[in-house]
C-alpha cells in the first residue's frame, strides 16, 4: 500500500525554504551595510593652560610624545608646524601624541587671545598647552632657544632633545623607532 501524503507537507517545505531565504537575505544585507566610522579625534581649537607640564604629561603615558616648546612670534617654530601636522595625521593611530607648549604668556605676555587664532589659522591638528609661568616648565629646559622639542617614549622617559627647528624627517625617523 502506498503511504498517504499529509496535506500540509508542501506548506512546511515552503515555510522552511522561505525562512532560510529570509535569513540569507538578512545576512547579505548586514554584510553590505556601511560600517560605522571610528570617531575622529578633534583637537581643541583653543590652548589648554597647563600649570605643570610634567603633571599634564602623566596623562599621556603609554604614548610616544613629541613635546615642542614654541611661541607664535618665533619664525623657526612656525616652520616646524606643518611637519608636526603631518606626523600627527600619519601616526596618531599608532600611538603618537604631539603637544605644543606655547610660551607666549611668559615671553611676550600674549595669552589665549594670541595663541587660539594662530592655532586656527595654521590648522593645527594637535594639542596645544600654554604655560603662564616658568615654574610650569619644571624639568624641561628651553633656555638655549625655541623651538626646543623633546621626544618622550611610552614610559615617560625623555629619549631625545632638539634645539632649533628640525625637518619633519628627523622627528619621523626617531618616532618610528619608538612606535
Amino acid at each position: 500500500m502506498a503511504k498517504k501524503r499529509k496535506k500540509n507537507g508542501g506548506r512546511t517545505a515552503f515555510i522552511v525554504a522561505a525562512t532560510a531565504g529570509l535569513i540569507v537575505a538578512g545576512l547579505v544585507a548586514v554584510m553590505l551595510m556601511p560600517t560605522a566610522k571610528a570617531k575622529r579625534y578633534i583637537p581643541p581649537t583653543d590652548p589648554v593652560v597647563s600649570d605643570s607640564v610634567q603633571t599634564s604629561l602623566a596623562s599621556l603615558r603609554g604614548k610616544v610624545v613629541i613635546l615642542d616648546f614654541w611661541a607664535t612670534w618665533c619664525g623657526p617654530c612656525g616652520m616646524e608646524i606643518p611637519g608636526f601636522i603631518s606626523l600627527e595625521s600619519k601616526y596618531k593611530d599608532k600611538g603618537l601624541e604631539i603637544v605644543g607648549v606655547s610660551l607666549d604668556p611668559i615671553t611676550r605676555k600674549g595669552g589665549a587671545a594670541a595663541v587660539a587664532p594662530f592655532m586656527q589659522s595654521r590648522n593645527i591638528n594637535y594639542t596645544i598647552w600654554m604655560v603662564n609661568n616658568a615654574a610650569a616648565m619644571a624639568g624641561f629646559d628651553a633656555s638655549q632657544g625655541i623651538p626646543t622639542t623633546y621626544l618622550i617614549d611610552r614610559t615617560g622617559k625623555v629619549v631625545n632633545r632638539y634645539v632649533g627647528a628640525q625637518p619633519e624627517t628627523t622627528f619621523e625617523n626617531d618616532v618610528k623607532r619608538l612606535l
